[in-house]
């Protein structure tokens, strides 16, 4: 996955067409304002770039070389493209602590494969330590930074203000309407898993999957930070990232910018074709 996990993608800069190639009439009418970023590329000649994956490119040789296409290929339409590397995550990155969680257009939670199934990649390590106020609150972050598209830390509420309302901040980073209401079956699975004990215990073990079908990702984000309350080796407690899939009309409507996405497997190579959207 990833996260447009996008909080945890390496985002590199964008390459704008020449302003000395003039747009035909024609094109500019075929460049309607509502169209995709998957309608826009068809325009503009080209969308997706197998070529990456079939010459067994790196990401950053695969990269270089879309750029330029874009740079021959967008010629004077009033758009920007950028090429965009979304490494493997690992737990080196910088949010490794956050579970990403997909929501349909609907803020439902979606899961990794449309099931509401939730997961977490790594084992947690944990201190034994339960999680005080001041680590609970530190979220991936909402806003990112404009021109670097780097995460900036901030602070949102900790479990027990969010579920007491004495906290209006938001629980998790990312992308989510936290108006969003569960379904009557996730109200009661979430009232379910919030009178059971929560977890702290010192060692490594496996967290997760939790089942968020019919929950909101904030509800879900709720019985994930209930059930997990000890810090892990790095003093980090468990946060969540919620985000559109792609694929669904919120998720499109967020990107300011088309974006070619290459996505970049353990040893530095495209692991599938990249493509715009």
């Amino acid at each position: 996955p990833t996260m447009k996990f996008s909080v945890l993608a390496a985002l590199l800069p964008a390459f704008a067409a020449s302003e000395e190639h003039v747009i035909s009439d024609r094109l500019r009418k075929l460049l309607r304002t509502d169209m995709t970023d998957r309608e826009r590329a068809m325009v503009i000649n080209k969308y997706e770039w197998p070529e990456c994956v079939h010459r067994q490119m790196t990401a950053l040789q695969c990269k270089e070389m879309i750029d330029r296409e874009i740079l021959l290929l967008n010629t004077g339409v009033h758009t920007t493209i950028r090429s965009v590397i979304i490494p493997k995550r690992g737990e080196d990155q910088e949010w490794y602590n956050a579970v990403v969680i997909p929501l349909f257009d609907s803020d439902a939670v979606a899961g990794r494969n449309g099931d509401g199934l939730v997961h977490y990649d790594f084992l947690w390590h944990s201190t034994g330590q339960h999680v005080s106020e001041e680590e609970d609150s530190e979220i991936p972050c909402v806003e990112v930074d404009p021109e670097t598209l780097e995460p900036v830390r901030c602070k949102g509420a900790s479990l027990e203000g969010a579920l007491t309302g004495d906290d209006q901040r938001p629980i998790a980073g990312g992308n989510f309407d936290p108006n969003a209401i569960s379904s009557p079956e996730g109200q009661r699975k979430l009232a379910e898993e919030l009178n059971k004990p929560s977890v702290v215990k010192e060692g490594p073990r496996t967290i997760g999957p939790w089942d968020c079908s019919g929950m909101s990702g904030v509800d879900c984000c709720f019985m994930i930070k209930h059930e997990v309350r000890d810090l892990d080796e790095h003093n980090h407690a468990i946060q969540c990232y919620l985000d559109y899939q792609p694929g669904t009309k919120k998720y499109y409507e967020q990107q300011y910018n088309a974006r070619v996405r290459i996505f970049q497997n353990h040893e530095g190579f495209v692991s599938q074709i990249p493509y715009v959207g």
